[in-house]
């Protein structure tokens, strides 16, 4: 079974295990379970064995999971079954004839650990220690967790004792360092658990699930993924129906943002308990807290709470679903009461504080895992979320000092580690500063780049805070932090604490990273327009700052879209175009998963490209005041379908059909769906066949010549024409006919959002005697381009050869920024300033020359004689 690695920072986990998981379940409010693998067939073997009695085959067949209701044959078998499956609700649970250890894991489990710890009374076998740690740990009983740690150590150390008593004995230890740290002298380490069950695994039972539970629970705790995720996946084909593997497995998908799939996971944790499951109304919280919809994740909630009111993971997750509802008072209240049930634990505030920063509400975020931190001081969970979060605020001596006190007393911890060591990288890092930025770069080739950001991100600052078409009208408090990554490995860390994520640039609020636009084996996309990319990002920046982030996700990402001042580029027009064809478009609740984990291959595409028609229409259609007053609904925590109501007057529904109708009639008039004035090919074909019996299957020349006499307009028509006419030209010939040349400028017009029509004009007038000419068609490309310098630089040199000085200068500014690095594109530079006479950005490209090619001795020459060409005209 293959490792499928190719999601975010837990995919090692999640991966390991999707291939048996197959499609995406269906849509919510339909969710299927998700399918167990295959029993591991070392189990079918053993299984199959003829020694083997018929009770030791039961036995083996409750042990494994794939018991038939006829192997269930005395209540202490149904116990084992329903706590197996979490049915908690099971009356075996609560039979006098169940084993009291088996109702008093229920017991824990239901959320009643005192009623736990009197049914285990003097029992010391290492489930029943692993259930009182447990117990206890609910209870906030600490200093007795603490007193386990003896009886757990020996067990671990022992190597006589059953594989799964390794097992419980582990995850007691696990409780116990939350305690004493797992450097305390009682505890047995980190690598010690691991070599424990290795060794139970390897020398005594390589088929105890519990086993590699164990192993999944105590790698994902590290950040080990990749690990984990191939020790789960064991585990689940050694048990299918251990609810305790699906509930980890649900957990890492979530984290993974793997979210019909994580709805799969809440559905089977329901199947296998026979109802409301505690771990699978978490999961479908945690679904919904990844996307800050708290109110969704207290509805996903309350049925299982309903039925366990004193589950403390419940309970916990509720806390953190308050606070992702910005009801910050019943927050406290909850918080309050939970602290009634469970006195200085620290899990409901953890819980709230990895919400608040997943909401990137940093500030709080803060308070609550500082609370989590105290009250645990020895457990590095609280110490590295708390790191982590400030790190994506920005705030690096605070994150500095918590991922330094997390790696001393847990060293193995992996997302700590990565982002402590970017935390010392970056103190390496020189500044540039103007008046609303700072920037941060890697001494060196990055210098050339940093200290020409602050003029393109200061004209940025002025449009997206200003309150023109579009600007949110609003100025951060604070200076905005732009640290600029040498390369995608360094930036991926930034982000998210592992070095995998598949963007260039992203905002966390009041920082902005971002890639390197430049070549190489470890960058992404080599050049592109950082400057358009930044003012996105900058744009989150600020909406985040007017709104405290409380946004839907599509309207942050459609405002920034919008905010990038560039026309749709061919490939978003076309999909949009398929999308409205086809009746596809994305609902108001499928458009904010579909930007993490889409469904289908372009519905992230999609979630960007319908996004911002939406906002487009709301700014033309409701006015541009209109999305700044949604803003401000969203902050006070207004939720969109009675923001909808209050500030555009309809409600959710009413907006999307007549955004529908709005966007059709856009797409009409750029010539991309057809229309009774001008009918796409498959209707005049079918028009033909309805009158000529004998019409040819596919258009021919003389049809095409016929429909366009017909439809002189008609876009579909001319494009066809056109495409049959460029046919025959030779290769590399660029010239057009007249005749091509009248139908290339109607078809322009006619769907002026294709560029096929500008790349061969601009082609034809650059090989002709009249260049110029090309001006026009080489603008509509470079406002569309992206990671090219090449129209840029055309542009330039045909301003200059018209004597455009200004225009000149601003494409030769401009292909510089798309290609910093790109030392031909400074030549260029250098030499057309020069020939403009401005030396200074003469001076400035020759010096950037200087840096990305050190070897060459000329570019030092011609330094220094411009620099004494300026001295000698000072």
């Amino acid at each position: 079974m293959g490792v499928a690695r190719r999601c975010g920072r837990v995919c090692g986990v999640a991966a390991a295990v999707l291939l048996w998981v197959g499609a995406a379940p269906a849509a919510r409010g339909q969710t299927e379970p998700l399918e167990p693998p295959d029993v591991a067939p070392s189990v079918t073997d053993l299984l199959s064995q003829a020694f083997l009695k018929a009770d030791e085959q039961r036995a083996l067949r409750i042990d494994h999971g794939i018991w038939t209701d006829a192997d269930l044959t005395t209540p202490a078998e149904h116990a084992r079954a329903a706590l197996t499956t979490g049915a908690l609700g099971d009356v075996s649970l609560t039979d006098p004839a169940t084993p009291a250890i088996d109702r008093a894991e229920a017991m824990e489990l239901r959320g009643e650990p005192a009623k736990a710890l009197e049914l285990l009374g003097e029992d010391t076998s290492a489930r029943a220690l692993h259930i009182r740690a447990a117990a206890l740990t609910d209870l906030g009983r600490f200093d007795d967790v603490a007193a386990l740690a003896p009886a757990a150590s020996a067990i671990i150390k022992d190597s006589s004792v059953p594989a799964a008593d390794t097992a419980h004995a582990v995850r007691a230890m696990l409780l116990i360092t939350h305690v004493l740290g797992a450097d305390d002298a009682k505890v047995v380490g980190y690598q010690g658990m691991l070599d424990a069950l290795a060794a139970a695994r390897d020398t005594r039972d390589r088929l105890s699930w519990q086993v590699f539970l164990a192993e999944a629970l105590l790698l994902h705790e590290k950040g080990r993924y990749q690990d984990a995720g191939a020790a789960l996946d064991t585990a689940i084909s050694l048990n299918p129906r251990a609810a305790e593997s699906w509930a980890l497995f649900g957990e890492v998908l979530v984290d993974g943002l793997e979210f019909p799939k994580a709805e799969g996971v809440a559905a089977r944790l329901d199947v296998l308990a026979g109802g409301a499951s505690p771990a699978g109304a978490i999961v479908r919280a945690r679904v919904q807290l990844r996307q800050t919809e708290g109110e969704a994740a207290l509805a996903a909630l309350a049925p299982a709470l309903k039925e366990y009111p004193n589950h403390r993971g419940l309970r916990a997750m509720e806390i953190a679903a308050t606070a992702a509802s910005f009801d910050f008072d019943l927050c406290k209240a909850r918080l309050d009461a939970f602290d009634a049930i469970a006195p200085k634990s620290p899990q409901a505030y953890l819980a709230a504080g990895k919400a608040m920063a997943e909401a990137r509400q940093y500030d709080e975020a803060a308070a609550y895992l500082r609370t989590a931190a105290e009250r645990a001081p020895n457990w590095s969970d609280p110490v590295v979320e708390l790191g982590l979060s400030e790190l994506q605020a920005g705030h690096n001596d605070a994150s500095l000092a918590a991922l330094e006190k997390a790696t001393k007393f847990d060293p193995y911890n992996v997302r700590a580690d990565n982002s402590l060591t970017l935390l010392k990288e970056l103190a390496t890092y020189a500044t540039v500063e103007s008046p609303h930025f700072v920037i941060r770069y890697k001494p060196g080739v990055d210098e050339v780049l940093a200290k020409e950001m602050p003029e393109p991100l200061e004209r940025s600052y002025a449009r997206v805070t200003g309150n023109g078409p579009g600007g949110i009208d609003h100025q951060p408090s604070h200076k905005t932090v732009v640290e600029l990554y040498p390369d995608h490995r360094w930036f991926g860390v930034r982000i998210t604490g592992m070095p995998a994520l598949h963007t260039i640039a992203a905002a966390t609020g009041p920082v902005i990273a971002m890639e390197a636009p430049r070549d190489g084996p470890n960058h992404l996309t080599g050049p592109y327009d950082w400057a358009r990319v930044v003012q996105h990002e900058f744009t989150h920046t600020v909406t985040l700052s007017r709104t405290r982030n409380r946004l839907p996700h599509w309207f942050t990402e459609a405002s920034a879209v919008y905010l990038e001042d560039a026309p749709r580029d061919y490939n978003t027009v076309q999909l949009l175009t398929r999308t409205f064809d086809t009746d596809t478009l994305l609902d108001f609740e499928n458009i904010n998963i579909a930007f993490a984990r889409p469904k289908r291959p372009t519905d992230r595409g999609l979630a960007y490209a319908q996004g911002h028609f939406m906002y487009q229409y709301i700014i033309e259609h409701f006015g541009a005041k209109k999305p700044l007053e949604l803003m401000d609904l969203y902050a006070k925590g207004v939720r969109e379908e009675a923001a909808f109501q209050q500030v555009l007057g309809v409600s959710r529904e009413k907006f999307f059909e007549d955004f529908k109708a709005w966007g059709r009639d856009q797409l009409v008039s750029w010539g991309m769906l057809a229309s009774d004035a001008s009918p796409d090919i498959n209707t005049l074909m079918a028009a033909e066949r309805k009158t000529d019996a004998k019409a040819p299957e596919e258009p021919t020349p003389a049809l095409l010549e016929k429909w366009l006499a017909a439809h002189p307009a008609d876009p579909f028509v001319l494009e066809q024409v056109l495409q049959e006419k460029l046919k025959g030209r030779a290769a590399g010939d660029k010239a057009l006919s007249p005749e091509v040349m009248e139908l290339a400028e109607r078809y322009a017009k006619a769907r002026p959002v294709d560029p096929l029509p500008h790349r061969i004009l601009a082609a034809h007038y650059l090989a002709s005697d009249t260049p110029a000419l090309a001006i026009p068609h080489l603008e509509y490309l470079d406002a569309r381009e992206q990671h090219s310098a090449a129209y840029a630089v055309e542009l330039a040199r045909q301003y200059l050869a018209a004597g455009d000085v200004t225009k000149a200068m601003e494409k030769t500014a401009r292909a510089t920024t798309i290609a910093p690095y790109d030392p031909a594109t400074r030549e260029f530079a250098a030499t057309t300033y020069l020939r403009l006479k401005d030396y200074a950005d003469a001076e400035r490209n020759i010096a950037a020359m200087v840096v990305l090619e050190p070897d060459r001795p000329r570019n030092k020459e011609r330094l220094e004689a411009i620099r004494k060409l300026m001295a000698g005209q000072r």
